[in-house]
């Protein structure tokens, strides 16, 4: 039984994170550190949500099938630990971005991940707060709070606003991963259809452009 819940946490994992990426070995070796940390499975599951390549994506199925926590103890704890780093990335992240275009290495790396995601968030470009809030809110590989704060910064969009409309859609995803996560085997493989959805329609968006 204990097999089956592990198989099933990382199924769940790889079709609702950035698995797509090939990062499924390294959040495999994060979530065994994690488990190292003398705490209670509580504020693990808040620890999980913060991590960008986990959020509230991770947290909810490791704290709902590997915990065995209840769901009115679950989400609101996912909640927080996702929404906890996003409210320090908007109000510093414009102060640390002037401190590390000073140094040539950062900048273009810098450079490089803004230009990365604004491909990536186009719906926010166009929507604005309410592109924002479905960003977030589809929990699929490249979207979730931490991408949906860098571009909310990327586009101007106002703090407190910003702060709003990631945490509805945070609220938004905690459903359908909760959801997701109550269907099993099922819902893995829905999440897991999607992917390749979006995959597809991914390429495709590449190959029109390159014609």
């Amino acid at each position: 039984m204990a097999g089956m819940k592990k198989i099933l946490i990382i199924l769940i994992l790889l079709c609702i994170s950035l698995s797509l990426l090939g990062l499924s070995g390294f959040k495999e070796k994060l979530e065994a550190k994690i488990e190292l940390i003398n705490v209670s499975s509580e504020v693990k599951v808040f620890l999980i949500a913060m991590i960008p390549i986990f959020e509230l994506r991770g947290a909810i199925p490791i704290g709902i099938l590997k915990y065995e926590l209840p769901l009115w103890k679950v989400i609101p704890i996912a909640l927080a630990g996702n929404m906890f780093p996003i409210f320090f990335i908007l109000l510093f992240f414009d102060i640390i971005t002037k401190i590390c275009f000073k140094i040539p290495f950062l900048k273009k790396l810098l450079e490089a991940i803004f230009a990365r995601t604004r491909r990536k968030t186009e719906v926010i470009q166009k929507y604005e707060e309410i592109g924002l809030m479905l960003f977030v809110a589809i929990p699929l590989p490249i979207t979730g709070a931490w991408t949906g704060s860098l571009a909310a910064y990327l586009f101007g969009l106002k703090f407190w606003k910003s702060i709003l409309f990631i945490f509805m859609g945070v609220c938004i995803a905690a459903v359908v991963v909760t959801f997701l996560t109550s269907l099993k085997w099922i819902g893995a493989g829905i999440a897991f259809a999607a992917l390749i959805v979006v995959f597809i329609s991914n390429q495709r968006k590449k190959t029109r452009k390159k014609i």
